[in-house]
């Protein structure tokens, strides 16, 4: 094989420009068609991400305030629950304290009333004794002297006796 080193040279140089025409109207073609709808999307793409991380730090920022919101009410509630349930044991406090009062002030009327009575059904009591002691006298006087004592004697006796009759006499020894 004989080849001349001048038809080698012509056919690569042939060989070498269309190939390199070739690559030119393949890179036109790419970029045409494919590089530049592909940079689009890309940039599309990119945009979309950075609207999607700007909706996310708007949205975490949102919550984060949210939180402290949320908080700041919680805090608040439990103070003014802490106020309520303070109120309540006060008021209570008050309220048991009220009727320990009014029971106290009932139970001294009732003690009042109750001596009262008693003092009332003593003297009634004293009473009776002083006009059933002074009829046994007026009776047995009427049996000693035998004979039957008028009626104004009768009275008369019973008052004077009822008089005489002292409080020590009727007392009743335990």
């Amino acid at each position: 094989m004989s080849f001349e080193w001048g038809t080698i040279v012509k056919s690569i140089n042939w060989t070498l420009v269309l190939g390199l025409i070739n690559f030119a109207i393949l890179l036109y073609i790419l970029k045409r068609l494919l590089f530049k709808p592909a940079m689009e999307y890309l940039d599309r793409r990119r945009e979309l991400i950075a609207g999607r991380m700007a909706s996310a730090q708007a949205s975490e920022e949102e919550a984060a305030a949210l939180a402290a919101e949320r908080s700041r009410e919680l805090t608040e509630a439990r103070e003014r629950a802490a106020t309520i349930v303070e109120g309540a044991q006060t008021r209570s406090a008050e309220m048991i304290d009220e009727a320990k009062l009014k029971a106290r002030d009932e139970a001294d009327r009732i003690v009042a009333d109750v001596r009262t009575r008693m003092e009332q059904e003593r003297d009634e009591m004293i009473r009776d004794l002083k006009m059933a002691y002074a009829e046994i006298a007026v009776l047995g006087a009427e049996r000693v002297l035998d004979r039957e004592v008028r009626i104004e004697d009768h009275r008369q006796l019973l008052d004077r006796l009822s008089a005489e009759i002292d409080d020590e006499t009727l007392k009743v020894r335990p």
